[in-house]
């Protein structure tokens, strides 16, 4: 696995240690998720240096110093001194001569080991030295009392380490085991292991021939699991052993009320203490709301396999008969059941109806997947099989979905497997052959007259329209389902919301909020609510109602409620991402991105990636922060023959990141595409994708002013006929240039003076620096220097506000061309930050832990490390004590 952004800190912080100032850095991440490898591979890449490696291990944690004792032995240290003076002899020794010192395992590491390392650390100072140690993540919370001392060291660095994803694990494979796993395959690995690679080896090593398209996923468990937890187990009491089995067969982390009632114990308490004390499982909860929680899915698997059939299945038949909840009753009935039910799978279908119904399509797809299991012929087995992948699509779990791909292929042609395809192939952002699959869809519908049938696929067709910027299309479609269906059908209502966006499209704007807005007051939760407030707050984006489209996309962003749609949740954190951007909130953008990034790669879904992205790269552009602009750019790629809705994002985000480096040649280039593409249905509408001023504004830079005027012309009008305002002057800014560059220099005033004007009392913070930055530029090379200061002056204190720092740089050199005196920066100058980074300045300055400042701002303890790496750089500090010492400093 490649670190690179943690190498090159770690990098960083050794180059500080070289320079005599000691550093601590801890890695910290879940079990198989790389920490070792890293740590290898930056002592490998500086074998030059002196270097000592010892380790923490699980059998010799009661051991006083056995976690140090590999290192010390090899150090010329009193034996006879207490630990921590001999520890802190060889760090000060190791520390003569730029070095580097590992200690790993710290989970397993012995008391004494721990405070012996909390002692040196506290007293060394100038020594040229890099303590690196590594923790795993979930065993944190057991270390000893008083080591978080050391884990959150004042003056330390935490590197956060995430655990590997699918590409990761296939990779691996590949390598290690001459396997090739699918992408659907490494997908269901990864989730079920947790990122851990060596289990995840081991299971594949096992299991060369398994598919892992369990959609219960109760995957295999790797032997040497197996056999602990059989031992772990065989020392259990029978009546502790029956309690835990209990716990197996029901949903994760079960509440303990409900497995003492399973198991009729009459006395649960010491049978429960039993069953911790062996390790394998926990007591989560307080006051009567107690679960017993098994450490992770493959221990839960180990417990579970071990279940002796007959006794499963009675367990099984036991717990439907409590459970309160149909869903969880009838999935608890299919497991009992040894052969097939036909009256059971139809049970289950009813269920996955009900639930469809709701658009809650995952506990759809689960009880379709049940149904199709009990049938008894393929006549039935087949098309509840098609619904079951269906619906697990639909809830946005395509990478699941894809694990069946062997199966579908495997069925005859039919229109449901059509419209299934045509479905995959949206969300992967093939057009073309979404196209093919969803006409040889509706034909084979139409055909046999399957009216229901031809709703579906015509409501997959306003998805495509949208998807391909066809406001006019996604209309005409979304009326035929409506037609087709009925109004308060799943179908009907995702339709009809999607409608309400095309209407916005076309610029019938407030037609569109009033038909969602009327959709969301017969709504009151689930899913369907989630659509509709994605696609009022997307409308209010593209109509320059921030703040309250930032409200309706966060509450449809989330996927915690009602098994909401990944692919709703991605469409909504897209857009609020870009909103907050446009706020000028912009670290709360870049956070918005990256827990989306995360949703979209483990998603599976493919349409959403240039959009998200598109944001990042604005950002990181305006910041200089060339390394991230050009990552977010890589994976912003839109191939040909994608959609329009991902290539215009990748070319926007080109295209911005071409303009920043006033490189006007390749913003033509990057947008040109756009012009062949159908623009009269969605993509010049104004507000939705502002691109054009940026095209035209290249243009004029390039003394191309008969071009932009040709080009510039309809949008501006457009953009006055829909009374669209932030689009009216950034039209009126480009008109600005032209008019110029022509030198009819009135004019051109007049024209950004009517731009400031129209956006006042709109929270387009970013557009307004943008337009007084402009305006500034122009009168200073008009001539009119005097009267440029004043927006270039709040030009600068806007992109001041932003860290900017590429548009700050642009500011101060065209204040200075106006021959007004611009002070340097202070190597301190704490107005560089940004409002989140001051407040996590002033936390870590009042001695707060990153998990501490995390939780006051109620953000992640990885966005602090990154607010501090950022405030670091800009301070010119290399530590908390340095920073702490400046904080003081600038308070008096």
């Amino acid at each position: 696995m490649d670190h690179p952004q943690s190498l090159a800190l770690l990098a960083r912080l050794l180059l500080l240690a070289e320079g005599g100032a000691a550093q601590l850095v801890l890695v910290r991440g879940p079990a198989g998720c790389g920490k070792s490898t890293l740590a290898r591979r930056f002592m490998d890449a500086n074998k030059h240096l002196a270097a000592w490696t010892s380790a923490g291990t699980r059998w010799e944690k009661d051991l006083p110093g056995s976690a140090l004792q590999e290192m010390l032995d090899t150090a010329e240290t009193p034996n006879g001194s207490p630990l921590p003076e001999r520890l802190l002899s060889f760090m000060r020794g190791a520390g003569r001569i730029p070095g580097i010192v590992l200690v790993e395992n710290l989970q397993w590491a012995d008391t004494d080991s721990l405070e012996a390392l909390l002692y040196a650390w506290r007293r060394l100072r100038h020594e040229k030295v890099l303590l690196m140690m590594t923790l795993r993540r979930e065993e944190s919370s057991f270390l000893p009392q008083g080591t978080g001392e050391l884990v959150e060291a004042p003056n330390g660095t935490i590197i956060d380490l995430d655990p590997p994803g699918p590409t990761a694990l296939k990779d691996f494979a590949s390598a290690r085991l001459g396997i090739e796993l699918s992408t659907a395959a490494a997908y269901q690995l990864s989730s079920f292991t947790a990122g851990n690679l060596h289990t995840a080896l081991d299971l594949i090593r096992e299991n060369p021939a398994e598919s892992w398209n369990h959609f219960t996923h109760r995957f295999p468990v790797p032997r040497a699991v197996t056999a602990a937890t059989e031992a772990k187990l065989g020392s259990l009491s029978a009546p502790a052993r029956s309690l835990l089995e209990a716990a197996a067969v029901l949903s994760p982390g079960p509440r303990l009320d409900v497995v003492v009632s399973l198991t009729g114990a009459q006395d649960p308490l010491p049978l429960i203490e039993e069953c911790v004390a062996s390790g394998l499982v926990t007591v989560a909860g307080n006051g009567g709301n107690l679960a017993l929680v098994f450490p992770s899915s493959i221990e839960h698997m180990a417990v579970y396999h071990l279940i002796p059939l007959s006794r499963r299945l009675a367990l099984h038949a036991a717990a439907a008969a409590i459970c309160t909840n149909d869903g969880e009753s009838l999935a608890h009935r299919a497991d009992a059941t040894l052969l097939t039910d036909p009256g059971l799978s139809q049970q289950l279908e009813l269920y996955a109806a009900k639930q469809a119904g709701k658009g809650e399509w995952a506990s759809a797809a689960t009880a379709l997947h049940r149904a199709a299991g009990l049938s008894t012929n393929a006549a039935q087995r087949e098309p509840l099989f098609l619904r079951a992948v269906d619906a697990t699509v639909a809830a946005g779990e395509l990478p699941s979905a894809l694990v069946w791909s062997d199966e579908l292929a495997s069925l005859p042609e039919s229109p449901q497997r059509a419209l299934l395809s045509g479905y995959i192939a949206i969300l992967q952002g093939r057009a073309n052959t979404a196209d093919r699959w969803l006409s040889s869809a509706w034909t084979g519908a139409a055909h046999s007259q399957q009216h229901d049938l031809m709703a579906i696929v015509s409501q997959r067709r306003v998805l495509d329209s949208l998807c391909r910027l066809d406001g006019g299309g996604l209309v005409d479609w979304a009326e035929t389902t409506r037609e087709l269906a009925n109004e308060e059908s799943t179908v009907s209502v995702e339709a009809s919301a999607i409608q309400g966006l095309g209407l916005g499209m076309l610029g019938k704007v407030r037609e569109g909020e009033e038909m969602l807005t009327t959709m969301l007051a017969s709504l009151a939760t689930g899913a369907q609510r989630q659509r509709s407030e994605m696609a009022l707050g997307w409308l209010h984006v593209a109509g320059d109602q921030i703040e309250l489209a930032r409200h309706e996309l966060s509450s449809a962003s989330s996927t915690d409620f009602s098994e909401g749609s990944h692919r709703i949740a991605l469409w909504a954190r897209a857009w609020l991402a870009r909103a907050e951007f446009a706020a000028g909130d912009w670290d709360q953008a870049l956070e918005t991105v990256r827990s989306a990034v995360i949703l979209q790669e483990r998603s599976g879904i493919d349409l959403m990636r240039p959009l998200l992205h598109h944001t990042a790269v604005l950002i990181h552009s305006m910041r200089g922060e060339h390394q991230e602009v050009d990552s977010h750019l890589a994976k912003a790629w839109a191939r040909t023959g994608s959609y329009a809705i991902m290539q215009v994002p990748y070319r926007m985000a080109r295209a911005a990141a071409a303009h920043t480096r006033s490189d006007y040649d390749e913003v033509i280039l990057a947008l040109e595409p756009l012009l062949a593409f159908d623009r009269t249905a969605g993509i010049d509408e104004p507000g939705f994708w502002p691109w054009q001023d940026t095209y035209a504004d290249a243009l004029v830079r390039k003394n191309r002013l008969e071009e932009a005027e040709e080009f510039l012309a309809p949008f501006e009008a457009m953009a006055r006929k829909r009374q669209h305002r932030s689009a009216t002057a950034r039209a009126l800014a480009v008109r600005g240039n032209i008019l110029a560059a022509r030198g009819e220099l009135d004019a051109a005033k007049n024209a950004f003076e009517e731009a400031l004007t129209l956006i006042q009392g709109i929270t387009l913070p970013v557009l307004r620096a943008h337009l007084e930055y402009g305006y500034g530029q122009s009168l200073r090379r008009s001539g009119k220097r005097g009267d440029a200061v004043g927006p270039l002056t709040r030009a600068l204190a806007g992109f001041t506000q932003f860290n900017a720092v590429v548009y700050i740089d642009r500011c101060n050199r065209e204040l200075q061309a106006t021959g007004i005196s611009v002070p340097r920066r202070d190597t301190a100058d704490w107005s560089s930050l940004t409002s989140q980074e001051k407040a996590v300045a002033s936390l870590v300055c009042a001695g707060a832990s990153n998990k501490k400042a995390a939780e006051e701002l109620f953000i992640g303890a990885k966005t602090v490390q990154y607010h501090l790496t950022r405030i670091y750089a800009k301070l010119r500090v290399t530590s908390r004590t340095e920073l702490a010492a400046r904080y003081r400093d600038n308070e008096h």
